[in-house]
């Protein structure tokens, strides 16, 4: 599959998942699991065309056992990226979800310290805004990613919006409100995970913070939804990273 065609997927499914949400399913909780689950419940290796080296993802997809407590947030998308030189890198994108108050233009359920709390113990921490409208304003943020704006030549018009848009956290408390203002210094999701996590940008890289979201460390709970990525922009195939099985279940049996 071309590059631009996996985007393009990711964005269309994301649309879908939000808008079916809305307005009888419309809770943060359900609206990711429903995502985290259409994205990634059946784990597949894919390879991708039209880049200058190779890229081939491999995922899976965990649930965080119950009762355990969720330490690090809505969503971990934890990533095992290995390069061409054969350079092994490892760390985890973690996501705080809100969705938009209905009728309104803000997102009440962003708090200031749950906010500050996730920027301490990962500085590139996402809060990840749900929309029931299309949202315009983060899409120049995205195109500008891609020379001559190549996912734009190749699509038109067809997808110029997006419903998921990923703002960092320390950007979001700057402001210090929580409304579709955000929007404009966010990127759609589909970008977050595609462009910049499975890319190896924008990832907690302290051994201390991936192994608590591994559920390797016993006093912390790890992510409520965990997303596994193997990535390889060389010859070797992708490797999916290792969880502790008595911390998280397989999406789909949860």
């Amino acid at each position: 599959m071309e590059y631009s065609e996996f985007f393009h997927h990711i964005e269309k499914t994301i649309i879908e998942v939000v808008r079916k949400c809305y307005p009888a399913t419309w809770d943060e909780n359900h609206i990711t699991f429903s995502l985290v689950d259409e994205l990634f419940g059946n784990s597949k290796s894919i390879s991708l065309t039209g880049l200058d080296r190779p890229f081939k993802i491999a995922w899976d997809f965990r649930k965080l056992r119950l009762p355990e407590e969720s330490d690090y947030g809505d969503i971990g998308v934890l990533v095992r990226l290995t390069t061409w030189a054969n350079e092994v890198i490892e760390g985890v994108g973690l996501i705080e979800a809100k969705k938009r108050d209905i009728g309104k233009g803000s997102f009440s359920a962003a708090k200031k310290t749950q906010l500050q709390r996730i920027l301490r113990n990962a500085p590139t921490s996402q809060l990840l805004l749900y929309d029931y409208e299309n949202v315009s304003a983060c899409m120049d943020n995205w195109s500008v990613q891609f020379e001559d704006h190549f996912y734009r030549r190749r699509y038109g018009n067809q997808l110029p919006f997006t419903q998921a848009v990923s703002v960092p956290v320390k950007t979001a408390l700057a402001r210090g409100k929580y409304t579709t203002d955000l929007h404009k210094f966010g990127v759609p999701l589909s970008y977050q995970l595609v462009g910049r996590y499975f890319r190896g940008f924008d990832l907690e890289m302290d051994v201390k913070v991936v192994d608590a979201v591994k559920g390797n460390i016993e006093r912390h709970g790890g992510c409520r939804n965990l997303i596994l990525v193997g990535v390889s922009t060389g010859d070797s195939e992708p490797e999916i990273p290792r969880v502790n099985d008595n911390k998280y279940i397989r999406g789909r049996n949860g």
